[in-house]
C-alpha cells in the first residue's frame, strides 16, 4: 500500500485506543516491556554510558536482551569466542553497538527491518522455529521505538489507499453440501473425500484417516476431515482447500512437506506423487464449481481480501511484570512458544487431540500443551521472588456441561497443584498451594465464581484474569470485571516455601490426563504481579489476536473520483467504511464497528443516509450474520471526527469462513448510501428436504421435548411434582441448559446432561418418600428393606422395578400388549438392558460383545446393604426416565 497523507493518525498519543483497542483505556500509564529483576537473561553491561536517550533505550529495549551467547551476542560481538563482524550487539560499548544497529532497524515499521528479516530467512535463531525469533526481535524494536514517545504506543496506523481498488470478482464459493454436484459432475463426495479416507482405488489404505477421523486410533487429531461423515468432512476440510488455486491448497503443502504421506513418495513424481494426486483431485472438484457472479443490481462497495486490510498491532498491553506469555501465532507444528523472550522459555508441547486454531490459538479435545519441569521452573523462580502473581487468559469454552478440568496449571498431578484455573459447568475456578494447616497440596479450597449462582462461564470468547497476593488472596475477573465473590482463605497467607519447583506447566489438561477440558485458548500470560483493574481493563480492551482494518472504497457512490494508489494525493476525498476484522477461528471471521472515514483530513460531510449494509463475501451477501441489515444513519458534520471518523455501529459480528484467509473475498452492500441504494427482498430460505432441492438433508419428522415439557415430563412419570423444593432447586439451576427448540438436530450433549440431573433427583425424591405417590405403592411388590443382594436376586423382584418405569415411560400396556405403540422401543429390549439377570448382546454379527444390565453391574460393586437397594433403584428410575422414550416426541 502506498500513503495518501500522513493521513487521520488514528494512534496518535491521545486517540490510542479509540480505533484500535475498541475502547477507553481508562487513562492507564502503558509499557509493553517486562520490567523485571530477571529481564536481561543475567547479562551484566560494564562498559561506557549510553551518550543519549535514544542509546539507553536500544540498550533496555533490544540490547540486553539479545546479549546472551545463545542469541545473536553470541556472535555478532567482540567477546565472542569467534566474532562475527558487523559488530552490533558488542558488549563492550553500547554505543558503538546502536551505530551498528541503528540502520538494521525500522522504527516505523518495525518487522520491516533487516534483523527481522535475517532471523526469518533462518540464521540462527535460537528457538527450532525462525518465525518465533523474528516475532521476538520485532516486538523488542517495537518496545524500543514505543520508549521513544514517552513509553506510549507510537503505534500510528496511518490510513491508506488499498493497492486495489476493484469491484467485486466472480469468485468461486464452495457448494452447500459435500455431495452437490458441479458442472463437470464432479463433488467433493466423489473427488477428494476419496483419497482423504483412503478408498480412492488407486490408493486403497487409510491415507488421513488414521489420525484424522473421530475414531481414529490411539488419538483422533483434529479437524476431523476423514470424518466417516462426509458432510462433517467437508466442513473440516474447506480451510485446506484452494479452489481459486489448488496447487496451494493447504493439502498439497503438507504433502510436499511429507506430513504423513501415504506412499514412498510423498512429492517428487508430478503425477504419481501423493501431493500430485491431492492436487488433481481438488483441481477436480474445483473445475466444477462456476464462478458466482455479484447480482449487478446490487449497490456494492470496493473489495477486499483480508491480506489486504492493514494490520492493527492490538493497542498497547500491560506486560510490566509480565515474564512468559504464549499467543501460539505460529499456527502450526507441534510446540507452542513461550514468546516472552525472557530465558528460559516455557515451550509446550502438544501431545494427544489438540489442534491449532486459525487466528491465532489451540483448540483442545482432549489432549494437552505441556511443559518439562525444568523450564517451568520458571514459573517459580520468578514468582517466589515476589509472593505474588496473575494469570491471564484468552479463552472459549467448548460448552458449559463440563466439570473438574484444568485450563491453565502449574501441579503434579490430579491431586497435588501450586495453581490450576480450571472450569466446572458455568463456574471458573482457581486454586492456590497456600501455608495452611493442615497442609493442603491440592491448593484447596478453590475459589469459584459460581459462589452467589452467577453462570459466569460462558461458550463464548472470555478474558480471565486470576490475581493472587497474600494480603487480599484470590480474585477473579472475567471480561474486565471483578466477580464478586470471597477468597475463603484471604488474607495472611503466603506461597514461600510451600510450592513445589518440580511441577510442570500444562494448558488443558492435568498431567495424568485424567481432567480434559474441551475449548479454545487464545493466549495466555503469566505475571509476577497482580494486575489492577485498570491494568486488567486495559488487555481486556485491546483484546486477542491479529487484526486488520479493512478500507471498502464507497467514494464511487458519492460522486468522489477513484484515488490511484500509484498516485497518492493527499488532498483527494476518498471515502470508506472502515472495519476492523479478525479471523474468530476456523471457521468463521469477526466483523467489528463500522466506521466511515474520509481520507482527506479537511473534508467535511454534509449530510449522508446510510441504510441496510450487509457484508458481502466471494460474490454473494453472507446467508448469516447481517447485524448491520437494519442499520439506519446519517454520516454529517455533527457527527464527524476529522481525526476518527464516525462510527456507525458499535456492534460486532460473525461471518463464517468459507475458501480461507488468504482467499476469501468481502465487499459491502446498502439498501440506501447517499442518494443512491434498492429495496432489499428478503429470500425465502430453502426448506430442508425440498424435493426441488435433491442435495438439501431431508429434516426429521420427530423432535424433542422442550425444557419446560421436560420437567412436567419427568414430574408425571415419577410422581414427583414440580413444585418439590429439591427439583425446583435443579431446575432452576439448570433450565437454561436443557433443550429451547424441539429440533432434533439442535440437541447437544449439554442437555443430556441437564436431563441427567433433573430425572436424578426426581427419583431421589420418589425413593426418598417425598412424591404424590409413596414408594411402596409406585413400586407394589418390591422390599425396600432387604439388602441389595437380596432385593434383586431373581427376575420377578427386577421386573417389581423395571415394570412401573416402563408403564408410566412409555405408556406400556403389560395385560394387553397389542394395544402399546408401534413406533417406539420395545419395552422388552429396555427391560432386558435395565435389569436382566442374564448377560445378552445388541449385534448379530461376528464381532459380539456380551454386557450385563444395569442393575447387575450395580450389584458387582458397593457394599450389600439396605442404602444400595435404594441406590439401584434411584439408578435405574433415572435411566428409565431420563432417556430418548421421554424426551423424543
Amino acid at each position: 500500500m502506498l500513503e495518501n497523507r500522513p493521513f487521520i493518525a488514528f494512534f496518535s498519543m491521545l486517540a490510542l485506543t479509540v480505533m484500535l483497542a475498541a475502547c477507553d483505556s481508562g487513562g492507564v500509564s502503558t509499557s509493553a516491556n517486562p520490567n523485571l529483576s530477571l529481564a536481561n537473561n543475567g547479562f551484566v553491561y560494564t562498559g561506557p554510558a549510553a551518550r543519549n536517550i535514544d542509546v539507553a533505550n536500544f540498550k533496555t529495549y533490544l540490547y540486553d536482551k539479545v546479549n546472551i551467547d545463545t542469541r545473536c551476542g553470541g556472535c555478532h560481538n567482540s567477546q565472542a569466542s569467534s566474532p562475527v563482524s558487523p559488530l552490533f550487539f558488542d558488549t563492550s560499548n553500547v554505543n558503538i553497538a546502536y551505530d551498528e544497529s541503528i540502520s538494521r532497524v525500522d522504527l516505523v515499521n518495525p518487522t520491516n527491518s533487516a534483523f527481522v528479516a535475517k532471523l526469518n530467512s533462518g540464521h540462527f535463531c535460537w528457538e527450532t522455529v525462525s518465525a518465533v525469533c523474528a516475532g521476538l526481535i520485532s516486538d523488542w524494536i517495537e518496545d524500543w521505538k514505543n520508549a521513544a514517545n514517552g513509553g506510549v504506543s507510537s503505534r500510528q496506523i496511518n490510513l491508506v489507499v488499498p493497492d486495489s481498488i476493484r469491484d467485486p470478482g466472480d469468485a468461486k464459493s464452495f457448494p452447500d453440501f459435500a455431495t452437490t454436484v458441479g458442472t463437470n459432475g464432479t463433488s467433493f463426495a466423489n473427488t477428494v473425500y476419496p483419497l482423504l479416507v483412503g478408498t480412492n482405488p488407486v490408493i486403497a489404505n487409510n491415507n488421513c484417516r488414521n489420525c484424522h477421523e473421530e475414531i481414529a486410533t490411539p488419538l483422533p487429531q483434529a479437524p476431523f476431515f476423514a470424518s466417516g461423515d462426509v458432510e462433517s468432512a467437508f466442513q473440516a476440510a474447506k480451510a485446506k482447500m484452494d479452489i481459486d488455486t489448488p496447487p496451494n491448497s493447504r493439502f498439497v503443502e503438507r504433502m510436499v512437506q511429507l506430513h504423513n504421506c501415504w506412499t514412498a513418495d510423498c512429492s517428487t513424481d508430478p503425477v504419481t506423487s501423493d501431493a500430485a494426486r491431492m492436487t488433481q483431485v481438488i483441481q477436480a472438484f474445483a473445475d466444477g464449481i462456476a464462478p458466482t457472479p455479484v447480482d449487478p443490481t446490487l449497490f456494492t462497495s470496493m473489495a477486499l481480501g483480508l491480506s489486504e486490510g492493514i494490520v492493527a498491532s492490538g493497542g498497547n498491553r500491560h506486560e510490566t511484570n509480565q515474564f512468559a506469555i504464549w499467543e501460539f501465532k505460529i499456527g502450526t507444528g507441534l510446540t507452542a512458544f513461550d514468546t516472552s523472550g525472557l530465558d528460559p522459555a516455557i515451550n509446550l508441547s502438544l501431545i494427544g487431540s489438540v489442534a491449532w486454531v486459525g487466528g491465532y490459538g489451540l483448540e483442545f479435545n482432549g489432549g494437552r500443551a505441556q511443559a518439562n519441569t525444568i523450564n517451568s521452573d520458571k514459573l517459580y523462580t520468578y514468582i517466589q521472588t515476589t509472593g505474588e502473581y496473575a494469570i491471564e487468559a484468552w479463552v472459549i469454552p467448548n460448552n458449559v456441561s463440563q466439570e473438574d478440568t484444568n485450563i491453565v496449571s502449574y501441579s503434579g498431578g490430579d491431586t497435588a497443584r501450586n495453581f490450576t484455573l480450571g472450569q466446572t459447568l458455568y463456574n471458573y475456578e482457581a486454586f492456590n498451594r497456600i501455608d495452611t494447616i493442615p497442609p493442603a497440596p491440592n491448593g484447596d479450597p478453590f475459589l469459584t465464581t459460581g459462589e452467589n449462582g452467577e453462570e459466569i462461564a460462558q461458550a463464548s470468547l472470555q478474558h480471565v484474569v486470576v490475581n493472587y497476593d497474600p494480603f487480599n488472596g484470590r480474585s477473579i475477573y472475567v471480561n474486565g470485571q471483578l466477580i464478586n465473590v470471597t477468597d475463603p482463605v484471604a488474607g495472611a497467607t503466603t506461597i514461600s516455601n510451600v510450592w513445589d519447583d518440580t511441577f510442570a506447566f500444562i494448558l488443558g489438561n492435568e498431567i495424568s490426563g485424567q481432567r480434559p477440558w474441551m475449548g479454545q485458548v487464545k493466549m495466555v500470560a503469566m505475571h509476577n504481579r497482580p494486575l489492577t483493574p485498570a491494568q486488567i481493563q486495559q488487555n481486556f480492551d485491546v483484546g486477542v489476536g491479529q487484526k486488520f482494518f479493512l478500507l471498502f472504497y464507497v467514494g464511487h457512490h458519492l460522486g468522489e473520483t477513484l484515488p490511484d494508489p500509484n498516485n497518492p494525493n493527499p488532498n483527494l476525498d476518498a471515502s470508506f467504511i472502515m472495519f476492523e476484522v479478525a479471523q474468530f477461528d476456523s471457521f468463521s471471521y469477526l466483523f467489528n464497528k463500522p466506521t466511515f472515514v474520509n481520507l482527506n483530513p479537511a473534508w467535511v460531510p454534509g449530510t449522508i443516509d446510510i441504510e441496510g449494509l450487509r457484508i458481502g463475501i466471494n460474490g454473494k451477501e453472507a446467508l448469516a450474520g447481517q447485524a448491520y441489515a437494519s442499520m439506519d444513519t446519517v454520516v454529517n458534520a455533527a457527527g464527524y471526527d476529522p481525526a476518527l471518523g464516525q462510527e456507525l455501529s458499535p456492534m460486532g459480528t460473525v461471518i463464517a469462513l468459507e475458501k480461507g484467509p488468504d482467499s476469501d473475498e468481502f465487499f459491502l452492500t446498502f439498501e440506501l448510501i447517499d442518494a443512491v441504494g434498492k429495496t432489499f427482498v428478503e429470500v425465502d430460505p430453502t426448506v430442508p428436504g425440498d424435493p426441488a432441492d435433491p442435495a438439501s438433508p431431508v429434516e426429521s419428522d420427530i423432535g424433542v421435548r422442550t425444557f419446560e415439557e421436560i420437567n412436567l415430563t419427568i414430574s408425571e412419570i415419577t410422581g414427583v411434582p414440580v413444585s418439590n423444593a429439591a427439583v425446583r432447586s435443579v431446575y432452576n439451576d439448570y433450565f437454561q441448559q436443557l433443550p429451547t427448540v424441539e429440533a432434533i438436530g439442535a440437541f447437544l450433549p449439554s442437555h443430556q446432561m441437564a436431563i441427567a440431573q433433573l430425572a436424578l433427583t426426581s427419583c431421589s425424591e420418589l425413593v426418598n418418600g417425598n412424591g404424590s405417590i409413596s414408594r411402596t405403592a409406585y413400586f407394589p411388590g418390591f422390599s425396600f428393606t432387604t439388602t441389595a443382594q437380596s432385593a434383586f436376586v431373581n427376575q420377578g423382584q427386577r421386573d417389581s422395578v423395571i415394570d412401573p418405569l416402563l408403564t408410566a415411560a412409555m405408556n406400556v400396556d403389560q395385560l394387553t400388549p397389542a394395544n402399546n405403540l408401534t413406533t417406539q422401543p420395545v419395552e422388552v429390549e429396555i427391560g432386558n438392558l435395565l435389569g436382566s439377570t442374564a448377560s445378552q448382546n445388541l449385534d448379530t454379527g461376528t464381532n459380539i460383545v456380551a454386557y450385563d444390565s444395569l442393575i447387575t453391574e450395580m450389584l458387582s460393586t458397593g457394599v450389600d446393604t439396605t442404602a444400595r437397594t435404594e441406590q439401584v433403584v434411584k439408578a435405574v428410575c433415572a435411566v428409565a426416565t431420563g432417556g430418548a422414550v421421554m424426551l423424543v416426541q
